[in-house]
């Protein structure tokens, strides 16, 4: 019985004393690209202050204080959440309407170079020179503090100013539909989209201090929104699993912070819910935040249970590309048929039966989905120094790697048509 009691009392401290507390005013996340010149033009001001007022580098050293305690355990999500929530805030101070973008990586995949978000009026692309110091973008021509006194680098992975292929959307959306337990979700996506992309921009942004770099930051916000498509998804809203500070996760685990970025020893919990106890924001291609903070019980055995809520706004595509979820479905939906393992890979796709696939395409005079068939590309593996830093084992990390190419070979031996 104390221990039920001490379990039930350790649920309710997640969040304030007076309960969790409803957000007033929330803010939208947009996706980078749909952003303006002018758009970066404000983000440009906003970032160029803080640089002057030091917040860059107190970041970057703040996130290579906590990195080993995060990258590989399951405080990978809930921190970068409050993390990027922070320097957010930070950002609102000097412009109110600040909101950090997120850019959903899977939408430049095939040849990440070429996306709209490394164009000189965004975040720039390569760096030049001997440094890689990059000289174009919101960044161009900046001198950072940390870990020493040197240019922002970018260094793109290909060797020839070309970035090795990133994550295509479909495998994404594999992980939201799969992966049934958090610490299953965490590893698939420390081990390809996270990684990947770090890897691909390379200089600061391949380092543990890679908030150094602003596109730290989109990238984050994106993983974040995946973890709240999967917390949407699965109906589990309050899973939190996997290894912890000490041994098994806990929501009241205190979520890792540094003197530099303090969060005030907030726990995990206190972050779980968008919309909720400061964490005011929501995706514009992600799930609504609920209209009433969900409720926590605990069982006979004093362990916090959790009713999962099927969000009606949620889907099993990790896309941002939404006006294309139910065409990658329905294609998913009849390769199934075609290549049986498949259901390994998409088993919410498996459980719907044909009249719930079933959606309008108009026809050709009117501009209906035709497209020649494209091959889906497999992703660049992550490097050994990366796997390394991260203390990843190596062999998790080729059995992702290996799944995927299995996944993209099913999906290039059927009928399947990628819509991204």
């Amino acid at each position: 019985m104390a221990f039920k009691l001490l379990v039930i009392a350790l649920a309710s401290a997640l969040v304030s004393a007076q309960g969790p507390v409803q957000c007033d005013d929330m803010r939208v996340r947009r996706s980078a690209h749909s952003l303006t010149d002018s758009d970066w033009q404000n983000i440009q001001n906003v970032v160029s202050q803080l640089h002057l007022d030091g917040q860059f580098g107190r970041f970057a050293r703040t996130h290579d204080a906590v990195f080993d305690n995060v990258h590989g355990h399951s405080a990978f999500f809930p921190f970068h959440r409050r993390f990027v929530l922070e320097f957010e805030n930070l950002g609102r101070k000097i412009d109110p309407s600040f909101t950090i973008p997120y850019w959903d990586t899977t939408r430049d995949y095939r040849t990440p170079q070429s996306s709209p978000v490394l164009r000189g009026a965004a975040l720039g692309g390569n760096g030049e020179g001997p440094q890689g110091c990059l000289q174009s973008g919101i960044q161009g021509n900046w001198t950072l503090g940390f870990p020493n006194r040197h240019c922002l680098s970018r260094r793109f992975s290909g060797g020839d100013g070309t970035i090795l292929p990133w994550v295509p959307a479909e495998l994404i959306s594999s992980f939201i539909q799969r992966d049934g337990q958090l610490s299953d979700f965490r590893e698939h996506i420390e081990f390809s989209i996270h990684g990947a992309t770090h890897i691909g921009l390379g200089g600061d942004a391949g380092t543990r201090y890679a908030p150094n770099d602003f596109f730290f930051y989109m990238h984050h916000a994106n993983i974040d929104r995946l973890w709240w498509q999967w917390q949407n998804s699965q109906g589990r809203l309050f899973e939190y699993n996997g290894p912890g500070a000490h041994g098994e996760a806990q929501l009241a685990d205190v979520i890792p912070e540094d003197q530099a970025v303090s969060f005030g020893g907030q726990a995990v919990g206190s972050v779980m819910i968008l919309g909720f106890n400061g964490v005011c924001y929501y995706y514009d291609s992600a799930p609504n935040p609920p209209s009433r903070y969900p409720g926590a019980s605990s069982d006979d055995n004093g362990r916090m249970k959790i009713t999962p809520v099927l969000n009606a706004t949620a889907s099993f595509s990790g896309s941002s590309n939404v006006a294309s979820h139910e065409l990658e479905m329905a294609g998913i939906h009849r390769a199934l048929g075609e290549q049986a393992g498949l259901k390994e890979f998409f088993p919410k796709v498996a459980l719907l039966g044909p009249s719930r696939m079933e959606i309008y395409r108009p026809n050709d005079k009117c501009g209906g989905y035709k497209k020649a068939k494209q091959a889906l590309v497999y992703p660049a593996r992550m490097n050994k120094d990366w796997v390394k830093m991260h203390g990843f084992v190596p062999e998790r990390v080729e059995k992702v790697y290996r799944d995927a190419c299995r996944l993209i070979d099913l999906l290039n031996n059927s009928t399947y048509v990628s819509p991204y």
